[in-house]
């Protein structure tokens, strides 16, 4: 993770989306070690129409795609390169994730967060005004609605990933929020069954 002291002063980029990148990226390495041998690419037809390796290509162009295209200051994700080895190669993945995290923490050293950017598609005419956080917190959204999918095919292997793995932030604040409430109702009624 990265210290918010580093980037202090220095531009108004979000740290704490560059740390939950991190994290997410982090627990796709988990995940990916937890696979056996040919569980990364295999198929779940009909009930999966793709393999974890597909969804994990997918995931990781888009962030291929932030750090190739953010000097342009236009983002399109659909202008993907589409490396079929990402697909199949879980040790390929591994490594680029490894890079895609260097990035990440490069990016807090010298990228302006005020600096102006657009994004686009391939069927909309009319690129929207972005910024490097907003593409950031896509960026983990996206990855983590992928992973709601992978955790889902890594249970039909028979494999337990991390009970948080594909669950989102908010998500998981409301839990803990939760979690927190009960143990003050129990608190509350155990003090006054005390009394």
């Amino acid at each position: 993770m990265l210290n918010d002291a580093k980037i202090s002063g220095q531009s108004s980029l979000d740290i704490a989306l560059i740390n939950s990148n991190i994290s997410v990226l982090d627990e796709g390495i988990e995940l990916i070690r937890l696979l056996e041998e040919g569980q990364y690419t295999k198929g779940f037809k009909p009930a999966f129409q793709s393999t974890i390796g597909a969804h994990f290509r997918h995931l990781l162009e888009h962030y291929r795609c932030f750090f190739t295209q953010m000097a342009s200051k236009v983002f399109c994700y659909d202008l993907r390169e589409r490396d079929q080895l990402l697909e199949r190669d879980s040790a390929y993945a591994l490594a680029t994730i490894e890079e895609l995290k260097r990035s990440l923490s490069r990016l807090s050293e010298g990228e302006c967060g005020t600096d102006r950017y657009q994004i686009q598609d391939e069927q909309t005419s009319r690129p929207a005004d972005t910024s490097l956080n907003r593409e950031l917190l896509f960026l983990q959204s996206h990855t983590v609605h992928h992973y709601a999918i992978i955790a889902a095919m890594t249970r039909a292997f028979g494999k337990q990933p991390e009970q948080e793995f594909g669950v989102a932030i908010a998500t998981r604040v409301h839990n803990e929020k939760s979690a927190d409430e009960q143990s003050n109702v129990v608190a509350v009624k155990e003090a006054t069954c005390a009394q």
